[in-house]
């Protein structure tokens, strides 16, 4: 009989490499949601921007006016009768919610190309997990995602903002709790993992 333990099974490995002890330990919640705030109010802005100063002009004339309009129109309705819930809203024109209807696709656009584009050609980094020194790695080949994973990461992350808000999001942070390697929904469905490089090959530590 053989006294060598049996293999690790590939699960096991992973688990072993992206743990806090292993040689690439995966970022904690908190900093990741630090990371995703820098990058959230960034793209906000930048999407406003975008959106009511070029995009908006060019394909809906006179829609920021109209909303401004409805926006005063409002105001005025709940200074006068309070927050009575008998009180109808004032309506939008057709063509007020066909260009706020652009304007949320566009928004989903250039949200789901900034996290892509930086899962696919950026080492699985972005501006937010730069400055908090984080990046995405593929649990295939513990390197940068591929770009198709890289796509479908970006695409699920924007998906769980847009889209039955907070219930995905919610869904998305309880896979935390059913795997060792921290982990989300959109992680686990894109074959990917975000790792912590502060704690990237750290010397252990003398013992006193």
């Amino acid at each position: 009989m053989s006294d060598q333990p049996p293999p690790l099974k590939p699960s096991n490995v992973l688990d072993s490499i992206l743990s806090d002890g292993g040689s690439m330990p995966t970022a904690r919640l908190g900093i990741r949601t630090l990371a995703f705030l820098m990058d959230f109010v960034l793209l906000t802005a930048l999407a406003t921007l975008i959106i009511w100063k070029i995009a908006m002009p060019q394909a809906h004339p006179g829609a920021f006016a109209e909303f401004n309009d409805w926006t005063q129109a409002l105001v005025i309705q709940f200074s006068e009768d309070g927050m009575q819930t008998s009180s109808e809203l004032p309506k939008w024109s057709d063509n007020l919610t066909e260009a706020l209807t652009y304007a949320r696709d566009l928004q989903l656009l250039i949200f789901w190309l900034y996290f892509a584009i930086g899962e696919a050609f950026f080492a699985g980094s972005s501006l937010g997990k730069r400055a908090c020194r984080l990046r995405s790695i593929s649990t295939v080949t513990m390197g940068t995602p591929p770009v198709m994973a890289g796509i479908v990461r970006g695409g699920l992350k924007t998906l769980t903002l847009f889209f039955a808000f907070p219930i995905a999001l919610l869904a998305t942070l309880g896979a935390l709790f059913f795997n060792k390697r921290r982990q989300m929904g959109h992680d686990l469905l894109s074959r990917t993992a975000v790792i912590d490089e502060k704690y990237l090959n750290m010397p252990e530590q003398p013992s006193a």
